[in-house]
């Protein structure tokens, strides 16, 4: 929990953050606006080449790698099912129900059916006759697995990268490609996520083969930027929960909650109208 920092090279990148971080303030977030020499006692084993940044101090991060094998256990602890390295083939559906869902190993009955599978979301929603529009968006990281000194999180604001101190290593992340579903890698896109690294920060050295053994992630993005969790109303046991683009970890709690209730017939915490998988644009 020790917040992220905004950090900026220009005096555009001054003006655009700093006016976002009064807008936080007045909203009651504990934001600080950085000189240099504030950074410096901040992040006293980097180097930084900027003019300032912001500190949001409500944010936080954690190595996802190393949460997901804990929540696979605790969901396993609780009686959760994974049906792992399966794929899904068709559904069986009549009265505007899915009443089985079969793979390449089984066939499933169910009762209701929660389809949250990211960039692939599309081509299982297909199956039903439902169509959404979501398309892949390809971002790549970068572990620098070398010490780096960093130890906040921070934006680099012209380059747009992410960066993240982690358990054992850096993560150097960003772009945004939207080239649909494929595990083509753009080496100019990495590499221009190392030399943005080395922009920002004098002392950070990522090696060759770091940066060979770049990696992708595919987010799901929507047509106005905001995520679809709704019901369907061709289907009325599916509920839809998906496009949350680079969101997901961030939302992902509380669109589990918005998805129980959906499902429990509840009134939902909040109004979900915006987000319905078959709104137009």
């Amino acid at each position: 929990k020790k917040g992220i920092l905004m950090l900026y090279k220009t005096e555009k990148g001054a003006e655009d953050e700093i006016s976002l971080a009064e807008i936080a303030k007045m909203e009651g977030y504990q934001v600080d606006i950085l000189e240099p020499e504030d950074l410096r006692i901040l992040e006293p084993n980097v180097e930084l080449d900027v003019i300032g940044g912001i500190h949001y101090h409500s944010d936080a991060h954690m190595t996802p790698g190393e949460y997901m094998i804990k929540m696979i256990d605790y969901l396993k602890s609780k009686g959760v099912v994974f049906f792992t390295n399966e794929e899904v083939k068709d559904f069986d559906f009549s009265s505007k129900k899915v009443k089985i869902l079969t793979t390449n190993k089984r066939k499933l009955t169910l009762d209701e059916l929660v389809i949250s599978s990211g960039s692939w979301s599309p081509l299982l929603t297909k199956k039903l006759g439902i169509n959404i529009a979501l398309q892949a968006g390809k971002g790549y990281k970068i572990d620098a697995f070398e010490k780096t000194g960093i130890s906040i999180p921070s934006i680099l604001y012209e380059s747009k990268i992410g960066v993240t101190p982690m358990n054992g290593f850096t993560r150097f992340a960003g772009t945004m490609e939207i080239a649909g579903i494929n595990n083509h890698i753009s080496w100019n896109r990495v590499y221009a996520i190392a030399n943005s690294a080395k922009k920002y920060y004098k002392n950070v050295q990522i090696s060759q083969t770091e940066i060979k053994n770049a990696s992708f992630g595919l987010r799901p993005i929507t047509p106005d930027g905001l995520p679809y969790v709704g019901k369907s109303s061709k289907i009325k046991n599916i509920t839809i929960a998906t496009g949350h683009a680079m969101l997901g970890w961030t939302l992902g709690p509380v669109t589990g909650k918005l998805v129980s209730e959906i499902i429990s017939d509840k009134k939902t915490s909040l109004n979900v109208t915006p987000f319905h998988p078959e709104r137009s644009f």
